[in-house]
């Protein structure tokens, strides 16, 4: 086959759609040499068409990738379908001038007169990378600016409101409605600080200071601390934890937070009467919490995404239940800081445990 031939009965049909589309088109044959390519080709890659017609594929793709690059071909040739690369991956391909750039590619296979072709859609990803990159910067710029500039109202009212509740004058009502304006800022304040928190994660990493502690301590102190919740929307709330304690190298404030939020999210989603344990536990070289609710589930659709910036769930949307999507992710990174991890151990209409793993101490 000589190259832009073979393509079946109407090559010029093929052809002439080739040269619409928006994205560089190449076309290879079952050995990889480039049949026909598009003018999006030339202009994307560089080259003129009458240099790549009849060259390998691998032209295209950063030299340390090539060996590579064929193995994957090869791979592709054994069972050819309809495939979109790049979701996920950082793929890349090279340019005349040598230089990479990040892109997605397409594959179909062509089945014509003369054999197996192979059409590879391939588009330049760079300017998207580059908004998104701006986005988030600016975005995490917002969040670090509104965080700052709500934190100072709040840190003063909590003050205040601390200065009025040693007040003998205030009548019971007052003080009720002293209660309501506390619980309410201490609840502003806490997602302040899971944005600033969130923020740093993404500028510079999770700041840690870890010494040797008991983990135990720090289980039960957590679920002391949710008990008034728990007792206030008529949660049992249980705690099973082994007769020794159990030695790990971390940042107890971290690691405080990372089962707070385990413990806030098992209490919003487990409805009245319902109950939430926790069990500590050691096995295998490894520290283990489990927070269990008996709530209704993670729905299939959220379970791949409930670890990301921002993301609520759908229940929690037509529950109305508070919350801005920061807890799990500020947890996830505070795991991994701690070179451990989280996972869901269980989830269905009984109720979703959370577990989280942390090496024990040396």
């Amino acid at each position: 086959m000589t190259p832009g031939s073979g393509l079946g009965t109407r090559p010029s049909d093929l052809g002439g759609l080739l040269e619409a589309a928006p994205d560089a088109m190449v076309v290879i044959d079952a050995g990889g040499v480039i049949q026909l390519v598009n003018a999006q080709t030339e202009i994307v890659f560089g080259y003129a068409r009458e240099e790549l017609l009849g060259e390998r594929v691998e032209i295209l793709v950063p030299a340390a990738l090539r060996e590579l690059h064929g193995h994957h071909r090869a791979d592709y040739l054994r069972e050819p379908h309809v495939r979109a690369m790049g979701s996920g991956l950082d793929l890349r391909a090279r340019r005349k001038d040598g230089s990479e750039f990040p892109v997605e590619i397409s594959l179909a296979p062509l089945r014509t007169d003369h054999g197996l072709l192979i059409s590879a859609a391939v588009r330049d990803i760079s300017e998207r990378l580059r908004a998104q990159e701006e986005n988030d910067r600016i975005k995490d710029e917002f969040f670090a600016t509104v965080s700052h500039e709500l934190r100072t109202p709040l840190t003063s009212i909590l003050g205040y409101a601390e200065l009025m509740a040693d007040l003998e004058t205030l009548s019971p009502q007052g003080n009720r409605f002293l209660s309501v304006i506390t619980r309410s800022a201490e609840r502003e304040l806490r997602l302040v600080d899971d944005l600033l928190t969130l923020v740093a994660i993404e500028q510079r990493g999770l700041d840690i200071q870890p010494v040797p502690v008991d983990l135990q301590s720090i289980v039960r102190d957590a679920v002391e601390a949710a008990r008034p919740r728990a007792e206030e929307v008529e949660i049992e709330l249980g705690l099973e934890v082994p007769g020794r304690p159990i030695e790990i190298e971390a940042d107890a404030d971290r690691i405080g937070q990372a089962v707070d939020n385990l413990l806030s999210n098992a209490l919003k989603f487990t409805p009245v009467g319902g109950s939430v344990g926790v069990r500590l536990s050691a096995r295998d070289g490894c520290a283990e919490v489990e927070v269990a609710d008996s709530g209704h589930g993670i729905d299939e659709a959220d379970s791949n995404r409930i670890f990301e910036r921002l993301y609520r769930s759908g229940a929690a949307v037509a529950q109305q239940i508070p919350g801005a999507g920061l807890g799990l992710t500020i947890t996830l990174a505070i795991l991994k800081a701690h070179h451990g991890s989280i996972q869901v151990v269980k989830s269905d209409e009984t109720g979703t445990t959370f577990r989280m793993t942390l090496p024990l101490a040396r």
